[in-house]
């Protein structure tokens, strides 16, 4: 299944390809030229700077993988906000705090999985000698989901 078919099932209110579509001219339409109020980026730095633009009054940017730069971003004008999130960067505080915090966020998200709250998209178990293969499919955008190595 191709991630546009994947994301289609999930019946959203719109779909925007970018790699076919104009994504800037597509939310401006979609919005009545307002922008958006939550945009979570997980793609890095030069699009979470695009993201910025696309933000409407008031907008919110979440990014997971790096921060954009804010030269000639008005944050205060337009009231928007920012949060960085590095789940990895507790193991790198040094704050015990902060790395028994991941410990329990990690076992609320495992309750929520068991308890069928959270489904989590695993598209497909591998045996633990192909992932190699797993790896290089991930890096060349072939997996939807979450590709799982079992090991025996």
């Amino acid at each position: 299944m191709s991630k546009y078919d994947y994301v289609k099932r999930l019946a959203p209110d719109a779909i925007i390809n970018y790699q076919t579509e104009d994504v800037d001219k597509e939310l401006a339409d979609l919005t009545g030229g307002l922008g958006v109020d939550l945009i979570i980026d997980t793609v890095g730095k030069k699009e979470a700077e695009l993201d910025l633009r696309r933000l409407a009054y008031n907008g919110r940017l979440v990014t997971i993988v790096d921060v954009p730069s804010l030269d000639n971003v008005p944050m205060f004008d337009r009231g928007l906000g920012m949060d960085v999130v590095n789940l990895g960067g507790a193991h790198l505080s040094g704050n015990p705090y902060q790395q028994a915090d991941l410990g329990r966020m990690n076992a609320e998200m495992l309750k929520l999985i068991a308890n069928g709250d959270v489904k989590p998209l695993i598209e497909k178990v591998i045996p633990f000698d192909q992932i190699i293969d797993g790896l290089i499919a991930i890096k060349s955008h072939e997996v939807v989901g979450k590709l799982v190595a079992k090991i025996d």
